[in-house]
């Protein structure tokens, strides 16, 4: 087994995932927590902003009481984060209020009166939202920080960004650095805003405080790391023109790479990627896997006794009823814009049942993937001949089966499910110089578990039912556009 190992947190929107992972691509250790559910209002999505550290703590200290070889083993450690989080904190890095998540869409009237000056940089709204309606927790705050900047500060004292957490922010687009003109039309003081450094660069090293708290040792190096898709990307190779991923986690995020930077590519993002000066153009389908949730702790609390009982995972039991049902779900199909209480039930009726409910929420995924990968290759003038996925969906394979199908593409599965991870341990590999490239290092990382090829019959029913999905997207496109504005 190599020597070189690195400890990634994987601070996500549901929970933190602490992995150990070796120069190989080997995940040797992990542990994961799920974060406790808040009582919110409609629309208002905040996290107590140290849940993400407790969880980042315990989960690292149980991953590395697994770790054969011990701690002295770990070379360097990466963050990875969900993106446009943001947090006010004082100068000691405490905050001063919860974590606005990138699932809250709040904003103000000049803030929408502004939107083609502000255009996808949605932490822009929440800064603004915090100037009109919180002017004392944004006079007092020193920094308004992403999630990656906070969990760095913590580990060691670098209170720090990247490009893919910054995006979100009053950034310039051309430069990657703080747009002094959108600052002032905006009244976001750039002395708010903390410094972007490249990922893959070293920042620091884990402080005696922050190794006692996770089990790192004291000096290890900190590399930067990126945006959970970002990394994600990186880690299932989409490091080139004509590869594309998709992840079923909370949400569903499709991404491809592209060299430059895309103008006004509709309904999608043109986003900085992992690797300095390349982007990826992304399209987001928000709450999926958050819906499944809602399904399981809504309606499943007896397959979740039998899981208790068992020892099974509930969603195995949920998928095995799931599997008893066809394809296209005798006709249900699933609108999953329930992030914005726009969530549609379409076609429902007396013969449907659990089980329906739950094989058309994945079959939702599967609708929103097909419609990017056509809005991609229009866009970039290509054809995808596979799609490479990740997630927790990705454990499924029913969930697998439905996105080959769905999509009438070739489905390939990674060794590690987990290419968030994967991608985060690339750039502590980059950036400590055990390989020379973020080619080499996806060459030495990657590797394919699965392809799964779809099945004409079911791919001709998706496409009768994608028309349904489409017409409910046509129905409430422009309400879902005013919504994340």
């Amino acid at each position: 087994m190599s020597s070189r190992i690195f400890a990634v947190f994987d601070i996500g929107t549901t929970g933190t995932r602490s992995v150990l992972v070796d120069e190989e691509g080997r995940e040797l250790s992990k542990a994961y927590e799920e974060y406790p559910p808040l009582p919110r209002n409609i629309g208002i999505h905040e996290q107590l902003t140290d849940t993400y550290w407790r969880t980042a703590c315990n989960t690292m200290q149980r991953a590395l009481s697994n770790l054969d070889g011990g701690v002295d083993a770990v070379v360097g450690a990466v963050v990875a984060t969900a993106r446009d989080s943001i947090t006010p904190v004082d100068k000691d890095g405490i905050p001063l209020s919860p974590t606005v998540t990138w699932m809250d869409n709040r904003s103000t009237q000049k803030s929408k009166d502004m939107a083609e000056d502000i255009g996808p940089r949605k932490s822009v709204n929440k800064l603004m939202w915090f100037i009109e309606n919180k002017p004392n927790v944004f006079n007092n705050a020193h920094k308004f920080i992403f999630l990656d900047a906070f969990i760095n500060y913590r580990l060691c004292g670098a209170m720090v960004s990247e490009p893919a957490n910054a995006r979100f922010g009053p950034i310039d687009h051309e430069t990657l650095k703080w747009s002094e003109e959108l600052c002032e039309k905006t009244g976001i003081p750039v002395d708010k805003l903390v410094e972007i450094v490249n990922p893959g660069s070293v920042i620091g090293e884990i402080s005696g405080k922050a190794s006692k708290a996770t089990g790192l040792r004291k000096g290890t190096i900190v590399i930067m790391g990126s945006g959970d898709q970002q990394c994600s990307a990186l880690g299932t190779g989409t490091i080139q023109t004509g590869v594309v991923k998709a992840t079923t986690g909370t949400g569903t995020f499709i991404i491809t790479h592209t060299d430059e930077h895309i103008e006004d590519p509709y309904v999608m993002f043109s986003n900085p990627s992992a690797i300095p000066g390349k982007w990826i153009l992304e399209g987001v389908v928000p709450g999926t896997g958050l819906a499944y949730k809602w399904y399981r702790d809504q309606y499943c609390e007896s397959e979740i006794a039998l899981a208790a009982k068992t020892d099974r995972d509930v969603y195995e039991i949920i998928e095995s009823s799931a599997a008893t049902i066809p394809a296209g779900s005798d006709g249900l199909v699933v609108f999953p814009f329930m992030a914005y209480n726009k969530g549609i039930f379409y076609n429902l009726g007396f013969s449907h049942t659990k089980a329906h409910i739950a094989r058309a929420i994945m079959e939702a995924n599967g609708y929103g993937i097909h419609m990017y990968l056509e809005m991609m290759e229009g866009i970039l003038d290509l054809e995808f001949a596979e799609l490479r996925i990740d997630g927790g969906g990705a454990n499924s394979p029913l969930w697998r089966q439905i996105q080959a199908d769905c999509t009438n593409k070739t489905v390939v599965l990674p060794k590690s499910k987990d290419s968030t991870v994967i991608g985060a341990a690339m750039l502590g590999t980059v950036g400590t110089e055990v390989y020379g490239s973020y080619e080499e290092a996806v060459s030495n990382m990657f590797s394919v578990e699965e392809r799964r090829e779809p099945i004409p019959e079911n791919h001709a029913v998706y496409e009768q039912q994608y028309t349904i999905y489409n017409k409910l997207l046509v129905a409430e496109l422009a309400e879902l556009i005013l919504l994340t504005s």
